[in-house]
């Protein structure tokens, strides 16, 4: 089975030529970045295939993603965030309180 490249992704995976390009920028190996990603060598050789054939436009949205990447999330988004991430920190603390108690309460029978 050959693989192939569907909508910038490789087909029936999330994983994305940009991810991909990201790692070779990096100066990674098609070998490292397969055991990175995971991915097989035929995978990532025909990412890198789709990159070089399509190159204008992989690097254009490469650059869109980048520079989105840069400007963060806009304030009402981040206050979600962070609104989220103190209820997990809140539910997290509460289960490792519970689990303490349980393991105190066994061990003073």
């Amino acid at each position: 089975m050959t693989a192939a490249i569907v909508n910038n992704r490789i087909d029936g995976l999330r994983v994305t030529v940009y991810d991909v390009l990201y790692y070779l920028e990096a100066g990674r190996t098609h070998a490292e970045i397969a055991e990175i990603l995971p991915l097989t060598l035929e995978q990532i050789e025909a990412a890198v295939r789709y990159i070089e054939e399509h190159r204008d436009e992989v690097m254009s949205n490469h650059r869109r993603i980048e520079d989105r990447l840069e400007r963060g999330n806009p304030p009402e988004i981040e206050e979600r965030a962070q609104a989220g991430r103190a209820r997990m920190e809140i539910l997290r603390r509460s289960k490792s309180a519970n689990a303490k108690e349980t393991i105190s309460e066994g061990t003073a029978r």
